[in-house]
C-alpha cells in the first residue's frame, strides 16, 4: 500500500500570477550486462569503473555528474533488459586464453598455432552451451558469436577478456517496461537520465515519467532546436516536450550531446542542494564542453523552453532551467520535496503516537506538522515568508458523521507564496555631476 492511501498530499502549482536521500539521486538507465540487479547504487565515479569500463556511456554519464563540487553522494544506474549479446573474438593469438564469463561462470579455450578467430569463436560457443547458463550461444563469421536467453527477459551478466569485444547493447524491452521494473524494485531515485538519445524512446520516457513524481532531463544536438524558430521547429524533441506542456521532463540543447552527458552534469550540481534552496540557471558544470551559439540561435533554442549551455560575461553558465510546460527546475523540484516530506511527517505523527484522537485537539496535532514543514519550506528558501502561509483546518463539530465514521479527516487546505529565484535585473538610474 503506498503512503498516498494514508496521507495523501496535493499540491498545485499556482505560479502563473505570481526517502530524504532519494531527492539527491540521479538514476541513469542503460542497456547492459554488468548485473542482474534492475539497479545499483555506487558513491565514487571509482566504484563505477571498477564495473563498467571507464570509456563506457555509463562511466561517461556518472563522470559528469561525480565531477561537479560539490557532487553527490551516491549515483543510480539502471539496467534495460538485454537479451542478446554480440562477441567478437579480436584476433588469433597462439597460446592465448580466451574466456566469457556468464552469471560468475568461466568459459574458456586456449588458441592453439593453427587457430583462426573462427575456431576460437566455434570452441567457446561449444563450451557455452555445454554449460548451464540460462543462455545458447550461437556461431557467425569471421568471430563473431551470439549469446541469447533462453527465456526472454531473464537475466544474465556477460564479462569478457581483453581479446574478446562485445558490440554495444540494443535494448529488448520499451523503456518504459524497464523504467516501471526498475521503479518496482527500488524506488528511491528522482532525477532521471537515459543513455539512449533516440527520439522515439526519450519521448516514450516522457510518457512515463510525467505519470510520477520524478524529473527526467535529456539532452540533444538537433541543429533545429537552435536553427529554426518555435514555430517553425516541429520536429525536433524540444518542440515535443513544449508543444505537449510537458511538466517533468526539461530539455539541453548541447552540441556534443552524443557523447557527453550535459544533463547528469547539471544533476550532479542541483541535487546535493536543498529543494528550495538553488535555482538550475547560472550553473558552471565542471567537465562539460560549453556551445558557442549566435543570439538567434539562442533565442530559438530558450522560446522551446529548453535549456541551453553557452558563456555570457566569461563564465559558462546553464540558462533557463526550465522544463518543457515553462515551469522552472527548481521549483519542480521543491513542491514535490515539500509533498513528501509533508506526508511523511503526517504519516509519522500517525504512526508513532498511540492515536490521533478525532477531536479538535486532534486536528491540532494534523495542523502542527503541516505548519513545520511549511516553516521548513521557508528556511530552505523555496517558500516566502511574507505574505506568510495560511493553514486552514476544519471545526470537528463541522466534519460529516460519515467521514467521522470512516475516520477521514478532509478538507485541509494551506496556501504559501514560493519564494521563486531572480534570474534577471532591469536597473534604471541617473547620476550628475
Amino acid at each position: 500500500m503506498p503512503l498516498s492511501d494514508i496521507v495523501n498530499v496535493q499540491i498545485s502549482r499556482e505560479t502563473a500570477a505570481v526517502s530524504q536521500a532519494g531527492f539527491g539521486t540521479a538514476l541513469f538507465v542503460a542497456p547492459h550486462k554488468s548485473f542482474n540487479d534492475r539497479l545499483q547504487y555506487y558513491s565514487s565515479q571509482s566504484a563505477v569503473e571498477a564495473v563498467f569500463a571507464a570509456t563506457s556511456k555509463i562511466a561517461l554519464a556518472t563522470a559528469a555528474l561525480f565531477g561537479q563540487n560539490p557532487s553527490p553522494t551516491r549515483v543510480a544506474i539502471g539496467r534495460r533488459t538485454v537479451d542478446n549479446v554480440e562477441l567478437t573474438v579480436a584476433s588469433a593469438v597462439s597460446g592465448a586464453t580466451y574466456t566469457v564469463t556468464i552469471n560468475g561462470t568461466d568459459f574458456s579455450t586456449v588458441a592453439g598455432g593453427g587457430d583462426t578467430v573462427e575456431t576460437i569463436a566455434d570452441a567457446l560457443v561449444a563450451a557455452i552451451n555445454l554449460g548451464s547458463e540460462p543462455v545458447t550461444a550461437t556461431d557467425g563469421v569471421g568471430g563473431v558469436f551470439d549469446l541469447d536467453a533462453d527465456v526472454a527477459g531473464v537475466a544474465y551478466t556477460v564479462e569478457v577478456t581483453d581479446n574478446i569485444t562485445i558490440t554495444d547493447y540494443v535494448a529488448t524491452d520499451a523503456i518504459g517496461d524497464d523504467l516501471t521494473a526498475i521503479e518496482q524494485e527500488n524506488n528511491d531515485w528522482y532525477g532521471l537520465a537515459i543513455q539512449d538519445r533516440t527520439q522515439a524512446t526519450v519521448e516514450a520516457a516522457t510518457t512515463w515519467v510525467e505519470a510520477r513524481r520524478k524529473l527526467f532531463l535529456t539532452a540533444s544536438s538537433d541543429a533545429n532546436i537552435v536553427d529554426q524558430s518555435v514555430s517553425t521547429d516541429t520536429t525536433s524533441i524540444a518542440a515535443y516536450v513544449r508543444t505537449n506542456s510537458l511538466a517533468r521532463t526539461g530539455v539541453i540543447y548541447h552540441a556534443d550531446a552524443a557523447t557527453e552527458y550535459i544533463e547528469m552534469g547539471l544533476f550532479g550540481q542541483i541535487l546535493p542542494l536543498d529543494p528550495g534552496s538553488y535555482t538550475a540557471m547560472f550553473k558552471t558544470l565542471a567537465t562539460i564542453a560549453v556551445d558557442t551559439l549566435t543570439d538567434t540561435q539562442a533565442t530559438n533554442a530558450l522560446a522551446k523552453n529548453c535549456n541551453i549551455y553557452q558563456e555570457i560575461g566569461g563564465v559558462n553558465i546553464t540558462r533557463e532551467g526550465k522544463v518543457g510546460e515553462g515551469e522552472y527546475i527548481d521549483i519542480i523540484v521543491f513542491v514535490d520535496w515539500l509533498q513528501a516530506r509533508m506526508a511523511e511527517r503526517i504519516f509519522s505523527k500517525l504512526v508513532n503516537l498511540p492515536k490521533v484522537p478525532f477531536t479538535d485537539g486532534g486536528v491540532a496535532l494534523i495542523e502542527g506538522e503541516i505548519r513545520a514543514q511549511l516553516d521548513q519550506g521557508i528556511a530552505r528558501g523555496g517558500l516566502a515568508k511574507d505574505p506568510a502561509y495560511t493553514v486552514t483546518v476544519p471545526k470537528v463539530a463541522d466534519i460529516s458523521a460519515q467521514d467521522k465514521a470512516n475516520r477521514l479527516l478532509a478538507n485541509i487546505v494551506f496556501a504559501a507564496t514560493l519564494a521563486g529565484a531572480i534570474h534577471a535585473v532591469e536597473i534604471q538610474g541617473t547620476v550628475t555631476v
